[in-house]
C-alpha cells in the first residue's frame, strides 16, 4: 500500500476554515479545518491513498455545503439548480450529491416546497400560464410528480383571471390597432406567457368591442 507523509498544513489565504495539505510526493490538497481536527492531521503523519480520498471527499463536501448555504441565502433553489451551481464551481459529483443530500435532510433544499412557492409567486407576479410554469419548473429539474402537486394550487379559473388581467393590459396598449392586428398582438402576448389557446380565446371574447366578433375569429 502506497504511503505518503504530510509535510505541512498551512491556512489558505482568504479561505476561512480551509487549509492546504502538502505531501512529500509533491501533491497538495485543500482540507477543511474540521477534517484536520477530526483526524488529528499533522506534519510528519503517514497517510494512505484511501485515507486521502476519504478526507478529500469529506473536505469537499463540507466546503460545498457551506458554499450552498450562502447560495441559498438569497432565494430558494431547486436541487438541480444547486447541483449545477456547485458543478460550475468545480466540485466532483460525489461531493455535490453528498452536500445536496445533507441540505435536503436539514430542509434547506426542498423541491416540493420550491415548486409550490414558485407557482404562488407566479400567481401574484407577472401573469403566466400553466404551460410556461411547467416548462420553467422542468428546466429547473422538478419532477412530474412534484409538478402535478404544485399545479393543484393554480386552478383553471385562476389561470383565466391571470390571462384576463394581462389581456386588459394589452388592450390599453393596442387599442388603436385594427381589430385584426389587435387580436393578433394580444393573442401572441398571451401565448408567449404560456396560456393555452382556449384561454386566449376566452380573453379575446371578453375584450371584443361593440359586439365585433372578429376578435375571436382566430384559427
Amino acid at each position: 500500500m502506497f504511503v505518503s507523509v504530510i509535510l505541512s498544513i498551512e491556512p489558505r489565504p482568504r479561505k476561512k476554515g480551509s487549509y492546504t495539505l502538502a505531501l512529500d510526493d509533491g501533491r497538495t490538497f485543500s482540507v477543511h479545518e474540521e477534517v484536520i481536527a477530526k483526524y488529528k492531521l499533522r506534519s510528519g503523519m503517514e497517510v494512505t491513498g484511501d485515507q486521502l480520498q476519504k478526507w478529500i471527499l469529506e473536505a469537499d463536501t463540507k466546503i460545498a455545503y457551506e458554499l450552498s448555504l450562502h447560495y441559498l441565502e438569497y432565494r430558494a433553489r431547486s436541487r438541480k439548480q444547486l447541483c449545477d451551481y456547485l458543478a460550475r464551481k468545480g466540485f466532483a459529483e460525489e461531493a455535490i450529491e453528498a452536500a445536496a443530500d445533507k441540505l435536503e435532510e436539514y430542509r434547506f433544499l426542498d423541491d416540493a416546497d420550491f415548486a409550490l412557492r414558485y407557482v404562488k409567486d407566479k400567481k401574484s407576479g407577472n401573469p403566466a400560464g400553466r404551460r410556461r410554469i411547467v416548462h420553467e419548473l422542468k428546466s429547473k429539474g422538478i419532477s412530474e410528480e412534484v409538478l402535478e402537486t404544485a399545479l393543484k394550487g393554480y386552478s383553471e379559473e385562476e389561470e383565466q383571471e391571470q390571462a384576463l388581467r394581462l389581456g386588459e393590459k394589452c388592450a390599453g396598449k393596442y387599442r388603436n390597432l385594427s381589430p385584426e392586428e389587435f387580436r393578433l398582438k394580444v393573442g401572441q402576448t398571451l401565448q408567449r406567457r404560456g396560456f393555452d389557446w382556449e384561454t386566449v380565446r376566452h380573453v379575446l371574447r371578453h375584450l371584443q368591442k361593440d359586439g365585433d366578433d372578429s376578435y375571436t375569429d382566430m384559427d
